[in-house]
């Protein structure tokens, strides 16, 4: 898969046409996802205009309200590696994938990149790997049996779905694929989901993460850069941290801020 969209924020802020350039370069040539590079290394500023961009595609959300619309991104070395704050790989996923308004868009600004040269972040277009499953493995993963550890104290993003589908009926943009990588050794293990075959449930699912892998590009953000994409077709994780995290003090780790939105739907509401 080709890396997202270069922009650079003059470009969508300055003239005439400046309100709508962003979301125009957004669902045309970026397909989804696109890079945004400020001038400055102002952070608060440019997160408020990160906002603003993110706001031109839909409605911008607060899960932790007494937090604002953004959250910290932390490196800890005392946390499972593999979660959102631990220092290695974090597979490819889905947030909040079992909540019935899953939300549409994420954006991931740096305010400091890791100093030992690691965690990048990676994408993967699960519409793309969606195609690498047969009919049989797709029909399996359609099938709403599927369960996983809810977010609590989130708002704006619905309830938690105790079944759901992996793979919405039809690959149109107009549902998520609720997937994450970290299903996998449940599944094998025949759990979080319901139903007949656990066996080749697993096997197809298996099969997607395996497709989703080979999907992935990685972009190392930069001070100053926002990576904005469409979560219902772009799986996210992030790299692995450089060496010798435990060594560097936690204020020169690697530092995201991450917000969220929902989308309109074409007859109105949010997606």
């Amino acid at each position: 898969m080709t890396g997202p969209l270069h922009l650079n924020v003059r470009d969508l802020t300055l003239g005439p046409a400046a309100p709508d350039a962003f979301a125009h370069a957004f669902d045309g040539p970026g397909d989804g996802r696109a890079l945004v590079t400020f001038e400055s290394q102002q952070h608060e500023a440019n997160l408020d205009l990160s906002l603003s961009l993110l706001s031109t595609l839909g409605t911008v959300l607060a899960l932790y309200p007494d937090q604002g619309c953004w959250d910290e991104l932390t490196v800890r070395d005392d946390v499972d590696p593999g979660r959102t704050h631990g220092v290695g790989e974090n597979r490819l996923h889905v947030d909040l994938v079992d909540r019935d308004r899953t939300p549409r868009l994420i954006a991931l600004y740096c305010v400091r990149s890791d100093p030992a040269g690691g965690g990048a972040s990676a994408l993967s277009d699960l519409h793309a790997a969606v195609e690498h499953l047969n009919q049989a493995e797709r029909d399996l993963l359609r099938r709403p049996v599927f369960s996983y550890f809810t977010d609590h104290g989130v708002h704006g993003v619905g309830e938690g779905m105790a079944r759901f589908p992996v793979l919405p009926e039809h690959l149109d943009g107009r549902e998520p694929i609720r997937f994450t990588s970290k299903m996998l050794p449940h599944l094998q293990r025949g759990e979080l989901m319901d139903g007949g075959a656990p066996e080749r449930v697993a096997d197809a699912f298996g099969r997607l993460v395996i497709a989703a892998e080979a999907q992935r590009s990685v972009v190392r953000l930069q001070p100053g850069q926002c990576l904005i994409f469409d979560q219902w077709r772009y799986a996210h994780g992030r790299m692995p941290l450089g060496p010798g995290q435990s060594e560097l003090p936690p204020g020169q780790r690697r530092l995201l801020k991450q917000a969220y939105g929902h989308r309109p739907k074409a007859g109105g509401g949010a997606r």
